[in-house]
């Protein structure tokens, strides 16, 4: 949202440069993301008049000129050939910086004449095109101002970020109380003094449904003469990035800015019967928005309707059939609460965001809706020359009682962690509106402003107090992790794993991608067949929580191949949803498990010239997976073939098994169907690991093993097996059997072919045989391999290769 800073001034008086202001609002928690200052581009350049003009003596199509600022007088060598004696110009001085070509003025010499600055142009102000020569102003225009000035350019814009529940800072009024509150300091705001003790004759309102629209307000304005804005009121538009339009909406867009209370203008004379009535729509029915399209509704959305159609999306966006034009002459200004969640819901299913839907989902203030509605009248009269009608109609049948709650005063010490005094935290309490209703040494009772939605508990006290001390101001004792005493329970700690495996990835030359949580139904249904769907998603292809991550990151990989990437190297650590049984989850029904996904595509290496690209395969996922096992010391953590066809990984894949049989993930080849499914063409290698599982294995303990001092001897052995036997099973023997002599064991070849059999193979393994205490000899070694071979042949059925 942006704000302008003279529009805040107007309200309060303040001392702040825009940057101290900048951090001051940031430390009250409402963020600015940006400063933007209007007429920055404009420092140096001022209005002159051109007193002389002589011809150079030295260039025939250059011109020197004296001119002034109002004090003094400056020669300029000017080319521009409209130049003249007593025209209004605009001066570049002495540091100013040209907007359209970058480079600064200075004091120098132009074919032997100095030049003591420039006469500028509206092409070299940045502001138009060239007409012939340089920018002749208006004959009346004051010498010596500023030129942001002349342009009304003179603002600092802010570029602010509002957290959802501080919705009474979307508007100036908002931002001025929270700077207000900082010093005590008085706010002056725009008095109205129109009579609010009769209601309207010529129209009647009914809200028929209370619940979505607690409170409707109207005033009518006649004989208006719908026109364009004056300058100050399309400017001040224009810099919070809004188009003015007329008169009368431009009206309540400034409004809307100022105060932060949507309104809707509608053409009274297009009102049948002069009846407003609030009520749902029916299913299916029909309706053209002011964008022109048309709407489909449905019997939850509330719409504004006369006595025999609708006349807008209540809260939302008004209809073409009452929108103002230069034919209105009678005005009916809205001023009203709708529901929060009810405008959400119809903007949702619509796909409508505006600025008045974007407020009132938030929720305004239900008492400042008469101040609002009274402002535009009175504006709408002024600039259109209108008459407004006595009397207003407000329809709130049922008063909302403003938020009460208490705050202990120990309880908010130890929170906050420093030592508050009772009276100083009774104080800002009212800084920031609160109307304290009792005060003790132990408590005090407040009743939060109507415009505070978000105060409703003791710790939104807490929390105000918090803001007003400033942040940066509390100190606590740093012997203790949280002040408040709050432990932070097991399951939202962050596992110390986490950061290993980040850092292992990323020491590997992967990147850390970040991915929503959500997916469509169909990209879901592949990993479970009733997944978790969200009550009010943001449209279909965010309608389920992730049961997987491979979504995610098939989507990921498909646009960065895209566009031209040829080495991949991914991975992602986040949350998926699943169904269960138990209700001793966070959430009933529904576990949450940290899964983490690496995908690997393309080239294996970068390309170079001393050596061939080759592309990734499944050994260098099995790899990556056998490492990270290693890094975190899961020497338990086992492979198998799956036990079962997946949708997902062709056959060229792994399952990985804890100790006790429990399944934690599973990687390799991902199939070509599901690939196509994403629109890649490339093989990709991926694996998906529950890191919940993971973390809760107990890591092998570490110990120290001196360097051997004595030579190893290495021996190969290959045995013929049938080719069900696995090497892992023949490998597991090995070690079994091997004594404490045997150190290290591997496969280093697989053969098959007509010579050994059919249904037969060969698995060749390298032993390493050394001893910590003497060098090994022959008979040694001949006894240790006597035992493995026999072991092998005894439990495996293979036979020793000859």
């Amino acid at each position: 949202m942006k704000i302008s800073n003279n529009w805040l001034k107007e309200f309060v008086n303040f001392t702040l440069t825009p940057e101290e202001l900048a951090d001051a609002l940031t430390m009250l928690g409402i963020e600015v993301e940006s400063i933007h200052d209007e007429g920055k581009k404009f420092r140096g350049f001022y209005t002159g008049k051109v007193l002389t003009r002589e011809k150079h003596p030295n260039a025939d199509k250059l011109s020197v000129c004296t001119v002034t600022l109002g004090e003094g007088e400056q020669t300029i060598v000017c080319g521009a050939p409209n130049v003249a004696v007593g025209q209004m110009v605009v001066v570049a001085t002495q540091g100013a910086v040209v907007p359209s070509a970058g480079f600064e003025i200075a004091l120098r010499k132009i074919r032997g004449v100095e030049s003591n600055g420039m006469i500028c142009s509206r092409a070299e102000l940045g502001v138009g095109e060239d007409d012939g020569g340089i920018w002749v102003l208006p004959e009346d225009t004051p010498i010596g101002i500023p030129f942001s000035d002349f342009l009304g350019v003179n603002d600092v814009i802010y570029e602010i970020g509002i957290t959802p529940n501080r919705a009474d800072c979307l508007s100036h009024l908002g931002i001025v109380r929270e700077i207000a509150a900082l010093d005590g300091t008085t706010i002056q705001i725009p008095q109205t003094q129109l009579n609010r003790n009769k209601p309207l004759t010529s129209i009647i309102i009914s809200i028929e449904d209370p619940e979505k629209c607690p409170r409707y307000a109207a005033r009518i304005v006649r004989n208006v003469q719908v026109k364009e804005s004056p300058i100050w009121l399309k400017n001040r538009l224009t810099a919070l990035g809004l188009r003015p339009r007329n008169a009368v909406v431009d009206v309540t867009n400034l409004v809307l800015m100022e105060c932060g209370q949507p309104l809707h203008a509608f053409d009274c004379d297009t009102i049948t019967n002069g009846h407003i009535i609030v009520k749902t729509a029916n299913d299916g029915e029909k309706f053209t928005t002011l964008d022109s399209k048309v709407r489909t509704l449905d019997s939850e959305m509330l719409m504004i309707c006369d006595a025999v159609r609708p006349l807008a999306i209540g809260g939302v966006m008004g209809g073409e059939n009452s929108e103002i034009t230069n034919q209105t002459t009678t005005v009916l200004i809205e001023s009203a609460y709708f529901n929060p969640s009810s405008i959400r819901r119809t903007g949702k299913k619509l796909g409508i965001s505006s600025d008045a839907s974007y407020r009132f989902e938030r929720g305004v203030d239900i008492d400042n809706l008469l101040y609002a509605l009274d402002r535009a009248a009175m504006l709408i009269a002024e600039l259109t020359g209108g008459t407004i009608e006595e009397g207003l109609t407000d329809i709130y049948p049922h008063p909302q009682p403003r938020n009460s709650c208490v705050m202990r005063f120990e309880r908010a010490r130890s929170i906050i962690g420093i030592d508050i005094s009772n009276s100083t935290m009774t104080s800002l309490l009212e800084r920031v509106g609160c109307t304290i209703t009792d005060s003790t040494e132990y408590a005090v009772s407040v009743i939060a402003p109507s415009y505070r939605v978000d105060i409703s508990e003791e710790i939104d006290l807490i929390e105000e107090v918090a803001r007003m001390i400033n942040y940066d101001n509390i100190t606590p004792d740093l012997s203790s992790k949280f002040p408040s005493g709050v432990a932070i329970a097991q399951e939202f700690l962050k596992p110390r794993a986490r950061d290993t495996i980040r850092n292992f990835f990323t020491q590997h030359g992967f990147n850390e991608i970040l991915t929503y949580s959500f997916l469509d139904k169909s990209s879901a249904g592949v990993f479970s067949e009733n997944p978790i769907e969200l009550a009010n998603p943001l449209g279909e292809e965010f309608s389920v929580l992730r049961p997987s991550m491979l979504p995610a990151m098939m989507k990921t990989l498909e646009r960065n191949m895209r566009n031209g990437q040829t080495m991949m190297k991914m991975f992602d650590i986040g949350k998926t949803f699943h169904r269960t049984s138990s209700n001793k989850t966070f959430i009933s029904g529904i576990e949450e498990r940290e899964h983490l996904c690496v995908a690997l595509s393309g080239n294996a290496t970068t390309e170079q010239w001393s050596m061939k690209s080759q592309q990734v395969d499944f050994y260098d996922i099995k790899g990556i997976i056998e490492e990270l096992c290693s890094e975190l010391q899961l020497s338990a953590v086992k492979f198998r073939s799956p036990k079962s066809d997946s949708a997902v990984f062709t056959a060229n894949s792994l399952e990985i098994i804890a100790k006790n049989g429990i399944l934690l993930g599973v990687f390799g080849e991902v199939t070509p169907q599901y690939l196509s499914s994403f629109g890649l063409d490339n093989q990709v290698y991926a694996a998906e690991i529950n890191l919940t599982a993971f973390y809760a294995l107990k890591p092998s303990a570490s110990s120290y093993l001196p360097v051997a001092h004595f030579p190893a001897v290495k021996r190969d052995v290959a045995f013929v097996t049938e080719t069900g036997v696995t090497s892992e099973a023949i490998a597991k023997v090995i070690s079994q059997s091997g004594g404490d002599l045997l150190k290290n064991s591997s496969v280093f070849d697989v053969f098959e072919g007509k010579s050994l059999g059919d249904g037969k193979k060969s698995l060749a393994f390298s032993l390493t045989f050394q001893s910590p205490e003497r060098t090994l000899v022959e008979q040694e070694i001949q006894q240790a391999m006597s035992g493995i071979i026999d072991a092998v042949e005894n439990a495996t059925g293979a036979k020793l290769r000859e």
